[in-house]
């Protein structure tokens, strides 16, 4: 028997050996791309994670998730999203249910469960296996609820189907059929040619007639299954299995002409991806977990090439990615259930899941129904491989030509030209692809000499950029030496100023106390000298008063009030003088200081000048004393 995610019979293979076009046995009708349905469920906190007191940091809604963290919050969109209040049989309903009525369309479907080790995945899938009294249990996973629901409805829509199962295990790279009673994995082989990439072949197909037999099918299998304990898990999955459901539906045409539909449910539970040092492997664990993660990273890097629209995808780096080729950009409808756990302790782990899941909603997958065949072209097409089979093995036995009939060897050779067409069109793509490389030199080219004459402006820009900065520096050394020399300039003043000692000050004091002598000296001098004047006046007014006439006193009292106004003007004139020399005597102080001329010469010159008007003053009373005596009335 084979098993393929592109579900190909026997039939098929003998179809395709006679097309010389190589053409896949598929209707190509309503062809349609669309996304991979990616959903995730949050589990409720475990007892580990109650015991290590860690907080919920999960929030769902019917399609978002937030996840909280510093400095903020981080939101997630998908198809669906569950919270730990969802039950098995929601996620049966809601998700499921429609696949399962696109299997018994002839489509092949793929569901399979990511996730961190501990999150549920097994849980998700298969849940409680057993029955009572012919019912499944509450808890009981995709898997029985599957099979149940499948006849349920098969046996209620038609009478006449028939359902097969296989049960795959991937164990550290290598393939092993659960149902199988031999242990061989020589047999398990996955077809990497043309059409048949992805299809396994070698394993059995057992034929199930009720859901119970289903059951027990899984059942066995999952005994034979590779599973441990670690400290995250009791039981914890250390392998990927896969667990297949092929279905075959006959359909009475109206003209009474019998069709035939296949469809196949591929349901997988993956190994959990972990972190060896937190999970505690050693020795065999812990190379188990390596493998786990080596074939995880290789379905991560596929999901990101595909989600980049990358032309190479590595599909081949791995057994588990060859498997799954079909299901992640084929012609198979996928469905992804991301498990996550609510708690802080696996922040990283549940971040790690979540992009990985978010990635792989941007892959798109273009589904194709089976093809439908009539019961007598089944017939007529099983009874044509019959023959040539037996015709090979007739020329076998006698070996004839090339141990093979001649109608084999055409066709051969007509697949032989059809792989050469098929290299032809890879040789025009690879024309192509040279032409478009060569397209990127030249443009690759001018973005270089573009990339030179940028740098070369760069080169002139730092160059002026530099004559700028010199210029700049020799600008500011000049103002920083006028800025010096004025603080200089400033200094020698302080310093000056600093330089009038306090022998000088006192000096300039006792120069205003004689200033101050000399005014009032000759203030008393002009004082006695005008009350001297006064009284000869009186006394020669007194001793010739009798010779006076009228017309001479009038005379008399005129020619002494212009005196008395003569000495009063002149009285004023030398108070002012004396104010003014004082003002100046000042100002020439001042000026002294400033130029640092001693105070004592400054003194000296005004003591002189002061002393010459004192002298100016006497000499003007006593010829005006003179004048007097001498008048005439």
């Amino acid at each position: 028997m084979d098993m393929s995610f592109g579900s190909e019979s026997g039939l098929e293979r003998a179809r395709k050996r006679r097309r010389s076009n190589g053409n896949e046995n598929i209707a190509r009708n309503g062809e349609k791309e669309i996304n991979i349905q990616v959903v995730v469920r949050c589990r409720g906190r475990i007892d580990r994670e109650i015991a290590a007191n860690s907080p919920v940091i999960i929030k769902t809604t019917p399609r978002e998730i937030y996840v909280k963290q510093s400095p903020a919050d981080k939101t997630y969109t998908f198809d669906k999203v569950y919270g730990p209040e969802a039950d098995q049989a929601k996620i049966f309903d809601h998700i499921v249910v429609p696949i399962l009525h696109e299997v018994k369309a002839g489509y092949n479907c793929t569901l399979f469960a990511y996730g961190q080790t501990s999150t549920g995945k097994t849980y998700t899938m298969e849940g409680d296996l057993n029955t009572t009294d012919g019912s499944i249990n509450k808890d009981a996973g995709i898997i029985p609820r599957t099979l149940f629901s499948l006849f349920r409805d098969l046996e209620a829509e038609t009478q006449d189907f028939s359902v097969k199962v296989s049960y795959i295990e991937l164990y550290n790279e290598d393939l092993k059929d659960l149902l199988s009673s031999t242990d061989d994995p020589r047999k398990l082989k996955i077809q990497d040619e043309g059409t048949k990439k992805g299809i396994l072949t070698g394993h059995e197909e057992v034929l199930v007639k009720n859901a119970a037999d289903g059951i027990r099918a899984l059942k066995q299998g999952s005994i034979k299954r590779h599973a441990s304990q670690t400290n995250y898990n009791k039981n914890s999955s250390r392998s990927h299995s896969v667990f297949s459901i092929t279905v075959h539906i006959k359909e009475t045409m109206p003209d009474g002409e019998d069709l035939l539909k296949v469809g196949k449910l591929n349901l997988v539970d993956l190994a959990g991806s972990e972190c060896i040092g937190r999970t505690g492997a050693e020795n065999n664990r812990a190379k188990e977990a390596g493998n786990i993660n080596k074939s995880l990273l290789t379905l991560g890097r596929c999901i990101n090439a595909l989600n980049e629209r990358c032309l190479h995808i590595p599909f081949r780096e791995s057994k588990l990615t060859r498997l799954l080729q079909d299901s992640l950009g084929g012609k198979t409808k996928t469905c992804i259930i991301a498990t996550i756990s609510p708690a802080k302790l696996s922040y990283e782990e549940t971040i790690s899941t979540l992009d990985y899941a978010h990635r792989a909603k941007n892959i798109r997958n273009k589904p194709v129904a089976n093809q439908r065949v009539t019961k007598k072209a089944l017939i007529k097409e099983y009874i044509s491989e019959i023959e040539r089979l037996k015709m090979d093995l007739q020329a076998a036995r006698e070996k004839n030509g090339f141990y093979m009939t001649h109608e084999s060897y055409q066709s051969l050779i007509e697949e032989n030209r059809s792989r050469k067409d098929e290299n032809e069109d890879l040789r025009r793509v690879n024309e192509s692809l040279m032409v478009k490389v060569q397209e990127l030199c030249k443009e690759n080219t001018m973005l270089e000499s573009s990339r030179n004459e940028l740098e070369n402006k760069c080169t002139k820009m730092q160059i002026y950029q530099t004559k700028i900065d010199e210029q700049i520096s020799s600008v500011v050394t000049e103002t920083q030496g006028h800025v010096d020399s004025q603080n200089q300039a400033i200094s020698a003043c302080q310093n000056i100023v600093k330089e009038v000692t306090d022998t000088e000050i006192r000096r300039l004091k006792e120069h205003n106390a004689l200033l101050t002598k000399i005014i009032e000296e000759a203030n008393s001098r002009m004082v006695l000298m005008r009350e001297e004047l006064l009284t000869n006046i009186s006394t020669y007014i007194s001793t010739n008063l009798n010779n006076f006439t009228n017309v001479q006193a009038e005379s008399l009292k005129s020619s002494f009030g212009k005196v008395h106004d003569s000495i009063k003007e002149n009285v004023d004139y030398i108070l002012f003088f004396l104010l003014e020399q004082i003002c100046r005597f000042s100002t020439n102080v001042l000026l002294c200081l400033t130029l640092k001329i001693p105070i004592g010469l400054c003194r000296e010159a005004n003591i002189t000048a002061l002393e010459g008007m004192m002298t100016s003053n006497t000499k003007y009373f006593n010829n005006l004393k003179v004048k007097l005596d001498k008048k005439k009335f």
